[in-house]
C-alpha cells in the first residue's frame, strides 16, 4: 500500500504537472522560510526557492525514500543558500563591523512570515539584518545544527574564523534587540 507521500513523489518523478504543483504548494512556504534565513530580502529568497524547486524536480528521481522528501528539499534549499552566500566575491571576510547601510537595508515589509510573538519577529528581523557571512554562519550553526568544521569547509575558512562569525552574529542580534527595547 502506497502512502500519499509516495504517490506524490512518484507523480513528480513521472513529471506529472499536478503532482509537481501539489508538492510546490505544500512545501514552498516552509522552504521560503529556509531561504530567508540566508538572504537580505524576500526577492533573493524567492529566487533561491525557485532555483531549489527546479533542482528538486530535475533530481527527484534520485530520492530513494519518499518519506524523507521534506528533509531532502530542506537540504537542497540550504545548499543553494550556502552557495549563494559563499560565492559572493564582494564579501570582505575580515570586516567585523556592520555598516549603517547594512542595518538600514532591512525592510519590515520584506518579511511576510507567520510569527507567533513579537520577540520571534524581532529575532528574525535582526538575523536578516546581518551581513551574509554572519547570517549564514549563525543559521548553519544555530538552525541547521552543523558543526563548526562543516561550516568552515563550506566557507573555505578556519574554524576559528567561523566561530568569530557566529559570535559576532550573536552579538549583533543582541545589540539589535536591545536597541528595540528587548532586553536579552
Amino acid at each position: 500500500m502506497y502512502t500519499d507521500k509516495e504517490k506524490l513523489v512518484a507523480g513528480c518523478q513521472q513529471k506529472d504537472p499536478k503532482a509537481m504543483k501539489r508538492l510546490y504548494d505544500e512545501l514552498a512556504p516552509k522552504m521560503l522560510g529556509v531561504c530567508m534565513r540566508y538572504t537580505h530580502s524576500r526577492d533573493e529568497a524567492q529566487d533561491l526557492l525557485h532555483d531549489g524547486f527546479i533542482k528538486a524536480f530535475e533530481s527527484i528521481g534520485e530520492l530513494k525514500n519518499p518519506m524523507a522528501l521534506e528533509s531532502w528539499m530542506t537540504q537542497i534549499m540550504v545548499n543553494l543558500s550556502i552557495n549563494y552566500v559563499t560565492r559572493d566575491d564582494n564579501l570582505c571576510y575580515s570586516d567585523l563591523e556592520m555598516s549603517e547601510g547594512e542595518r538600514e537595508h532591512f525592510d519590515d515589509e520584506e518579511l511576510d512570515l507567520d510569527r507567533r510573538t513579537t520577540l520571534v519577529e524581532d529575532v528574525v528581523k535582526a538575523l536578516q539584518a546581518l551581513p551574509y557571512r554572519y547570517r549564514a554562519a549563525f543559521s548553519m550553526k544555530a538552525v541547521e545544527e552543523m558543526e563548526y568544521g562543516e561550516i568552515a569547509a563550506l566557507f573555505n575558512k578556519s574554524e576559528a574564523t567561523v566561530r568569530r562569525y557566529v559570535d559576532r552574529a550573536r552579538q549583533l542580534i543582541i545589540e539589535n534587540l536591545n536597541m528595540k527595547g528587548k532586553q536579552i
